[in-house]
């Protein structure tokens, strides 16, 4: 082999182990070409799979002379950096990737890195306050918060919530305290089995993504299953939760995991919740049928307004639980989409030609099984109202002024599947159906009462 050769066919078999993920192959492809020539983008490659196999050390050790002799390499400094942070050294990783953006401007997984780096800093704190919250609050409960307590609760809302709060138990402690109204009262309402829950059973994403009219206001959910949307919408930041639904179970520990899409047993009862903490109420009627008089800043519906049968009369009711300034706040899921029956699958992936059930709903054939007539007992029939896109915006205008409608397509791979066979069958079961209501996956709606234009 001549002095500069390199054996590209083995670095080619590499790349593309990496490529795949395929971290021993990988390695072994690269190790038997640093045996050959001591090569230095061989050396960063293979530092990248050592640090990819959970070998840090042995990665910084590989890199070490890559980086002597390329010092102006931002992907190598990069890797570096990444190095560092497996190793807890934050300091060198944060100097490492600086220096990496120094070289590249334009390296966005630098500047993602970076911020990586930052927010496990801010973890670093923050677990030191959660241990003191998590310890002691519950004894605060009957005698009053600590001043340590207290400090470590103030602690946890001077601190930046990193992005992803919806997903990570530790983020959602943060930004339960952050974006809290009042610090005492937080302390008292504070609950991490359940802020626990609420992240893992995906109850905090509805709250975030309307955060702009949770945060400091009194909420209303109405339909609101077993009330597990309630602690999501305290860590937004809401002051106080309602939940309203008639046909709550409120002795069952039983609850929906929106991310698996199963039911599992979330360790604590509706009733208990409430009964333990005063933000939280929870009650097993309608709307006209409330205990109490009262007006609310926000009325929140997630994916409730397709299964009210007398939709109507409901935002009829709506209007007593609203302020003049209220806003009302709904996720409608339409029952013309590719997965509107709310049965399996829900996603093209997950279609099963060999399922029977799978074949009476996928590619629309949902419309078509109930234009052709159920029973009264069906699903479709006693569980959703098949309210049409312009009729639920009209009964929506009648009681209230649309601030937002937001008609959001299905997934991409879905729509593909909507060819001109199938829209011409659908139309079969009915005429008048236009491909935006076959296409549109949800409604996101906000609008204010009447009243409100009209003062």
């Amino acid at each position: 082999m001549a002095k500069n050769d390199m054996p590209d066919d083995l670095l080619v078999d590499a790349k593309q182990a990496i490529q795949r993920s395929d971290w021993p192959e990988a390695h072994d492809l690269l190790t038997q070409l640093l045996a050959q020539r001591p090569s230095g983008v061989v050396r960063f490659f293979l530092a990248r799979v050592q640090h990819e196999q959970g070998k840090p050390d042995e990665a910084l050790g590989m890199l070490a002379p890559f980086l002597e002799k390329n010092p102006d390499h931002a992907g190598g400094h990069l890797l570096q950096g990444r190095i560092f942070l497996a190793l807890d050294d934050l300091d060198a990783a944060e100097a490492a990737v600086l220096r990496a953006i120094e070289l590249n401007p334009e390296l966005t997984p630098a500047t993602r890195l970076l911020d990586q780096i930052r927010q496990e800093r801010v973890m670093i704190q923050a677990r030191q306050f959660i241990a003191v919250v998590d310890a002691d609050y519950l004894a605060a409960r009957d005698t009053g918060p600590s001043e340590a307590l207290i400090a470590a609760a103030q602690g946890l809302a001077d601190l930046p919530p990193g992005p992803n709060w919806n997903n990570d138990t530790e983020q959602a402690k943060i930004a339960y305290f952050h974006f809290a109204p009042d610090l005492k009262q937080a302390l008292r309402n504070y609950d991490p089995h359940l802020i626990d829950v609420s992240t893992r059973f995906d109850y905090i994403t509805w709250p975030k993504r309307i955060q702009d009219h949770v945060r400091g206001k009194s909420v209303i959910d109405v339909g609101c299953g077993f009330g597990g949307y309630g602690m999501g919408f305290l860590v937004a930041g809401a002051v106080d939760y309602a939940g309203l639904d008639p046909v709550m179970k409120l002795d069952s520990t039983r609850a929906k995991n929106k991310r698996t899409r199963t039911w599992s047993d979330m360790g604590v009862t509706p009733r208990e919740v409430a009964d333990a903490l005063p933000a939280i109420r929870l009650f097993e009627c309608i709307a006209e049928d409330m205990p109490v008089e009262e007006t609310f800043d926000t009325v929140a519906l997630h994916n409730v307004t397709e299964h009210l049968i007398q939709l109507d009369l409901v935002f009829s009711g709506l209007v007593k639980l609203c302020k003049p300034d209220t806003r009302v706040i709904y996720l409608h899921h339409n029952f013309f989409c590719w997965n509107g029956h709310h049965f399996a699958p829900n996603q093209p992936h997950q279609l099963d030609l060999d399922n029977p059930k799978h074949l009476e709903v996928y590619d629309w054939r949902h419309i078509d099984l109930h234009a052709a007539g159920l029973p009264d007992d069906h699903y479709f029939t006693t569980h959703l109202n098949q309210i049409r896109l312009d009729e639920i915006r009209a009964i929506t205008e009648k009681y209230f002024d649309i601030e937002v409608w937001d008609e959001i397509p299905s997934s991409q791979a879905t729509l593909e599947r909507l060819t001109p066979e199938i829209l011409d069958r659908v139309r079969q079961s009915v005429p008048d159906l236009t491909e935006r209501e076959l296409k549109t996956n949800v409604v996101f709606c906000i609008a204010r009462p009447k009243a409100l234009a009209e003062g």
